[in-house]
């Protein structure tokens, strides 16, 4: 990997003053501007008659640090990487101010943000996708219509310092902005704070018993006086009603429990209901109860209803015991697919009649079940998964995370507050199966061992589902023990090597539901050239289809296909050719939602259909010919020159036979003509640009090379520049050859800088044409270019291939060391000795630059014990 690593180190010298970080061309605001979703079926803090939203979507302010302002529509997503400043007023009457107590709710605001109100501080908040509430102090809210909300956001992620971290390959686009509802939600003061439901079902399923527990806040003052003559007393009690969710009548209803005050305010209540024959909960049967609780105020046999709190709910009971997930007492696999929210129109503010669109897509495609892989989801999706019928699997954003971050107590408080937060708003949902800590973190170490005994300890304290998070080390993985389900992401794209992984990973854990957590492949969109293009619409369908006999095989619990839909990433990807290296197309449909073939595959398979013969095609792969093409009129004409021309034959042979004699008379004599030279450069140029491609190409689908590149390539626009160039070889090798041309131009420039510091008279010829005449070795790219990607499809060749490629580059750098050292007239050691220094002090200080700005030394050390654990 020496030569790609030189060439990946190159770039970002040649570019680094040329480009600023997070080039954005404009400040784009994708505008959803949808109204609150409001009644029995809203995503989190559910209406009821006895409370109010005052809904603060809709047009706001924004100002754009160092940059524009104007008026926006939230929930809205910006997309670039800045800090937004967004304001709007909103009205609160007399009536509110005298009757309720006020919160601030948001659903998602990416990814931190301060807020005020009025100008008094209310609250900091890091993590865009988890929703929180916030109680306002009395007298924060003003009588009229001047009440002033603001928000500062800012979406700049670190490598090491948030949650996410910046992502790299294959992550998702990290919008900033209010991306989800807004609003204050105006409840009694005197009222219930939370609920919570916990169903046991008898075994044989005839009756169930609900225990609702309750949280009460405020003070209680009577309606009825206690010291008025002949009245009772008034007691503040609560009880519970269960509605059918569909037809709405009532199902059953539970006496008035008192409440008793405790040191603080007052005990959480606990209430039991009993059903008979309840309604179970499934994917396949989505039955849901309404539950609503009330808090009331009672004199004798009649109550007066304070405050009214609801919950969906649905029933049913998950174990996952003796290897496999039941449901309901019955084996269960899922058959599901990963979820991107994302959108081409809005970014991540997707709206809720396109959240709704998606749900219909997955559950037309037979799935039973959808995987929020980065980061909880829009509230009212799960609703949704609810009401279809999905089993979801939420989990936190700890994606791709080395193990030095997993044991910084900053990340692990980070990840604690965000478990909290997302198991607290979604508990009461039916449809979540279990809690997913992460993803291809790096499991193999001590580390993330420790980190994922934290998490499974608190999830466990916070809910009792099933915990797991994806694994990426079939083989190495250490930590897979402590969790419920073996999940494990399978990459390759060999058949083999999948069928061989999932199977041992199986057997090391029998006792454990295992799960493919996600496979799938990309695509290029509108490519139907046949399954032999594995860039094909075809190969995509061919692809699932045989993966899934493989898992079928293996009798495995469940398996999600990745993924549902396109996704545009926060980093542009090397591995497909698509025209858009930040759009990653992976999805059984593309962004805009058309349907894929793969789409129709995935849906016969989860229905247990026959899907129709695919074509093969007749594909082939072009890129050679241009390498032998251009290797060919290279060599030719080199040929020629070199026949035709005796001095620039007697240079070439001298130079390399005889270097010191040809130095040394390149110094005294001056023999060597400055033409010469530069046509001598310009081939050696052209043949290194010819070998760089071949290698870049060749590797063009490594997700090794697409991560080696985001890690070194700071700069995003720059890897998206350079990812058109390895798809493009005609264009690379012209690009190339300049930009080789000019790195001998800035050599010898050097070269020519540092020759004052010896005695010898040195002109800039003398640099130059050293400089130029260091490089005949490279000579031998010329054939080498026409056949080398030829050579490395074959993988016992590739190796040597570059070890070939660092030793020419080595004797040039030595050959060049040994021309600075007679023409300044020095001692060939001590120059030896200062030019590997200098080398090295360079790429010491490149390298410290990208480690302290991107954690390069972290990721890159993840990377390969990622790659040397999962082998």
């Amino acid at each position: 990997m020496i030569r790609l690593k030189s060439v990946s180190l190159a770039i970002p010298v040649v570019f680094l003053v040329l480009t600023p970080h997070h080039l954005c061309a404009q400040h784009r605001f994708l505008e959803n501007g949808n109204s609150l979703n409001r009644g029995p079926d809203a995503g989190f803090l559910l209406d009821t008659p006895t409370r109010e939203k005052i809904d603060l979507s809709g047009t706001w302010n924004y100002n754009v640090e160092g940059g524009p302002l104007g008026t926006i529509l939230i929930p809205s997503a910006y997309d670039f990487v800045g800090k937004v400043s967004f304001e709007r007023t909103f009205e609160v009457s007399a009536e509110q101010v005298d009757k309720y107590q006020f919160s601030l709710v948001m659903y998602g605001v990416n990814y931190a943000c301060e807020i005020s109100v009025n100008g008094d501080f209310i609250l900091s908040h890091a993590g865009g996708y988890t929703s929180f509430v916030q109680p306002l102090l009395p007298g924060v809210l003003q009588v009229g219509k001047e009440n002033v909300i603001r928000v500062l956001v800012g979406n700049e992620l670190d490598p090491t310092k948030t949650l996410p971290l910046r992502s790299q390959v294959w992550g998702w686009r990290n919008y900033g902005g209010i991306l989800r509802d807004v609003f204050i939600l105006a409840t009694p003061k005197f009222a219930i704070s939370s609920a919570s439901i916990r169903a046991d079902v008898a075994q044989n399923g005839g009756s169930a018993k609900l225990t609702i527990g309750a949280g009460i806040e405020g003070k209680h003052e009577p309606h009825a006086s206690e010291s008025e003559p002949g009245k009772k007393p008034a007691v503040p009690g609560v009880f519970v009603e269960v509605f059918d969710k569909v037809s709405g009548f009532a199902v059953e209803r539970s006496a008035i429990i008192p409440l008793a005050k405790s040191a603080d305010g007052w005990e959480n209540v606990k209430i039991e209901v009993p059903l008979q024959n309840p309604k179970l909960w499934s994917p396949e049967f989505p039955e849901l109860y309404l539950v609503k609780c009330f808090l009331v105020e009672a004199v004798g046999k009649e109550f007066t209803v304070l405050d009214e709190y609801d919950l969906n709910h649905g029933i049913r009971t998950v174990e996952t015991k003796g290897g496999s997930i039941t449901l309901n007492g019955k084996r269960y696999v899922l058959k599901g697919v990963v979820w991107q929210e994302d959108h081409p129109t809005y970014g991540s503010a997707v709206g809720y009649e396109d959240l709704e669109k998606d749900i219909v897509l997955i559950k037309n495609l037979g799935a039973n079940a959808v995987r929020f892989e980065n980061h909880p989801p829009h509230p009212y999706m799960l609703n949704l998964c609810d009401r279809y019928g999905l089993f979801a699997l939420e989990e936190l954003p700890v994606v791709g995370v080395p193990a030095s971050i997993l044991s910084d107590e900053y990340f692990v408080e980070l990840a604690s507050t965000m478990m909290k937060e997302m198991i607290a708003r979604d508990k009461h949902h039916a449809s979540v199966l279990a809690w997913g800590i992460g993803d291809e973190f790096e499991s193999s170490s001590q580390e993330a061992r420790g980190f994922v005994e934290t998490m499974v300890k608190l999830a466990k304290h916070l809910d009792t589902r099933p915990v797991y998070y994806g694994s990426v080390l079939p083989e190495s993985d250490i930590c897979v023990e402590l969790v419920d389900l073996a999940v494990l992401n399978v990459h390759t794209t060999d058949l083999k090597v999948f069928k061989k992984q999932l199977g041992d990973w199986k057997s090391a854990h029998p006792e454990k539901p295992v799960i493919a957590g996600k496979f799938g492949t990309e695509v290029q969109h509108g490519n139907r050239n046949g399954y032999s293009d594995p860039l094909s619409y075809e190969a995509q369908a061919r692809f699932f289809i045989q993966r899934f006999d493989v898992l079928k095989s293996l009798s495995y619990d469940g398996a999600f296909v990745w993924a549902l839909n396109d996704w545009k990433g926060d980093r542009p990807a090397l591995t497909v050719n698509s025209g858009d290296p930040w759009m990653h197309t992976l999805g059984l449909v593309s962004s805009q939602r058309e349907k894929r073939l793969a789409y129709e595959a995935v849906r016969t398979v989860f229905r247990g259909e026959k899907f129709v013969a695919l074509p093969i095609g007749n594909y082939s792969t072009s890129a050679p010919i241009i390498y032998v093409l251009t290797g060919l009129v290279v060599l030719i004409g080199t040929a020629y020159f070199y026949n035709a021309n005796r001095r620039f034959r007697d240079n070439v042979n001298r130079s390399i036979l005889n270097s010191y004699n040809f130095f040394a008379d390149v110094r005294d004599q001056r023999l060597v003509s400055v033409l010469h030279s530069t046509i001598l450069g310009f081939v050696v140029s052209i043949a290194s640009a010819i070998v760089a491609s071949s290698v870049l190409y060749h590797f063009r689908d490594s997700r090794v090379l697409d991560n080696l590149l985001s890690y070194l390539l700071v700069y995003d626009n720059i890897k998206e520049y350079m990812v058109q160039l390895i798809w493009n070889p005609l264009k690379f090798i012209a690009y190339f050859s300049a930009i080789f041309f000019i790195l001998l131009l800035l050599l010898s420039s050097l070269v020519y800088v540092v020759s004052p510091i010896v005695k010898s008279r040195v002109f800039a010829y003398h640099a130059y044409v050293i400089t130029m005449w260091s490089t005949p070795p490279l000579l031998l790219l010329v054939p080498v270019g026409m056949i080398v990607y030829r050579i490395m499809e074959s993988p016992m060749y590739v190796l040597p291939s570059l070890i070939l490629m660092a030793v020419l580059l080595t004797w040039v750098v030595l050959r060049l060391l040994k021309g600075i050292s007679i023409m300044f007239d020095v001692y060939a050691v001590k120059v030896y000795v200062v030019g590997l220094l200098s080398i090295v002090s360079v790429f010491a200080v490149v390298y410290f630059y990208f480690d302290y700005t991107q954690a390069t030394s972290t990721y890159l050390t993840f990377m390969f014990n990622v790659m040397s654990s999962s082998q």
